[in-house]
């Protein structure tokens, strides 16, 4: 019987299958578990890794708007006098007109990395659009910085006109270079503010005359552009490019006008159209008496033309909370932007909705002597 069990034993079938049913002890299976998380636990952390590094460099074609600095346009900006009107001295004021901005991140040909937008993505205060958005697809770096140039001297120029209109107060207009592209044939020739007399031995009557008469100049000619510069009369012959069968000199044209008083603006590195009605009312505060905020402190944003129409702008939730952050109590907003406003007013700033200039002053006024907006448009 005891060989018989011995023989069992060392049947190698005998021993296989028992090796099977062997328990294994607890110690080597916590082991093995341990190692098995231990490498999940490093697998997904060089994943994270991984995408984090690729999230902070790869680029993502969108703009991000956040909430910009606001500037007080009868206060200074380095040193100087940000709206003055010249020989007119008007009352210092103990206000405030705020002019708000949005910081954009974003344009074509500078995409931001994706962590950038996935970041903004969880923040209320900023917004996320595609370039296309915000910029036409056949635009450039130079081109957006161009333009928002030209928007910005524009705004100023409508401004003046507005706070003019208002007043009863003439003016004149002329066609004008309002931007120069630095790889154009005007480079260094022609100047923003040149006022455009002729083109081609044809006299210029508005902008649409100025910018045919050089589109149509045949190939092999050169664009012959007199202007007046400071007073003085200058001629330039520009060699063109071309795009089909137009020529093309670098330079934006646009509706100028010469004003019977110097309106000086001292800001830069800010651009667009979007700060014109603010600065309609910080010229028609400079040139009539008294203090037209009483004290208070008011911002505001929409565009303006001569006729003192106020016009809608971009990003104004980012406006309202820049000009809140710095201490602003009241906000002038385009009445065509008013479903933007409606449930995004920060806590503490009131709102006063506008169509043109006459309503703007109307507001500030009541604003000055009585702190409140009853009565007045608002878009709740």
């Amino acid at each position: 019987m005891q060989a018989l069990s011995r023989n069992l034993w060392d049947n190698d079938r005998v021993k296989n299958a028992l090796s099977k049913l062997m328990i294994v002890p607890e110690s080597v299976t916590n082991a093995r578990l341990y190692k098995r998380r231990l490498w999940t636990v490093n697998l997904s952390a060089l994943v994270l890794v991984v995408m984090t590094v690729v999230a902070a460099v790869l680029p993502a074609p969108y703009v991000v708007e956040s909430p910009g600095p606001s500037l007080n346009v009868l206060g200074e900006y380095e040193g100087k006098d940000i709206v003055s009107v010249e020989n007119r001295d008007g009352a210092a004021s103990e206000g405030e007109l705020r002019m708000t901005t949005v910081s954009v991140q974003g344009s074509p040909g500078y995409d931001i990395p994706l962590a950038g937008v996935m970041s903004a993505w969880f923040d209320r205060d900023r917004s996320i659009m595609p370039v296309e958005a915000l910029y036409p697809d056949d635009t450039d770096a130079e081109d957006n910085s161009l333009m928002n140039t030209v928007e910005m001297n524009g705004s100023q120029q409508e401004a003046i006109a507005a706070a003019l209109a208002k007043q009863g107060i003439s003016y004149s207009t002329t066609t004008i270079v309002a931007g120069v592209r630095s790889d154009g044939a005007a480079a260094d020739r022609l100047e923003p503010g040149d006022v455009v007399l002729m083109v081609n031995g044809q006299q210029v009557t508005d902008v649409a005359s100025a910018g045919e008469a050089i589109g149509r100049t045949p190939r092999g000619q050169k664009v012959n552009v007199t202007v007046r510069r400071e007073g003085e009369e200058k001629s330039f012959a520009l060699t063109p490019r071309y795009e089909g069968e137009r020529a093309l000199v670098g330079i934006v044209l646009s509706r100028g006008f010469e004003f019977p008083v110097k309106v000086n603006f001292a800001l830069d590195g800010i651009g667009g159209p979007s700060a014109g009605m603010i600065f309609a009312l910080a010229i028609y505060d400079e040139m009539t008496p008294g203090d037209l905020t009483g004290g208070k402190k008011i911002a505001g944003t929409g565009t303006i033309d001569e006729q003192g129409t106020v016009g809608p702008i971009g990003g104004i939730r980012q406006k309202m909370i820049g000009a809140r952050s710095d201490g602003a109590e009241y906000f002038l907003a385009p009445s065509a932007n008013c479903d933007e406003v409606t449930g995004h007013i920060p806590e503490g700033l009131q709102v006063v909705k506008i169509d043109t200039l006459s309503d703007a002053i109307n507001s500030v006024e009541q604003i000055a002597s009585t702190g409140s907006i009853k009565g007045l448009p608002t878009c709740g």
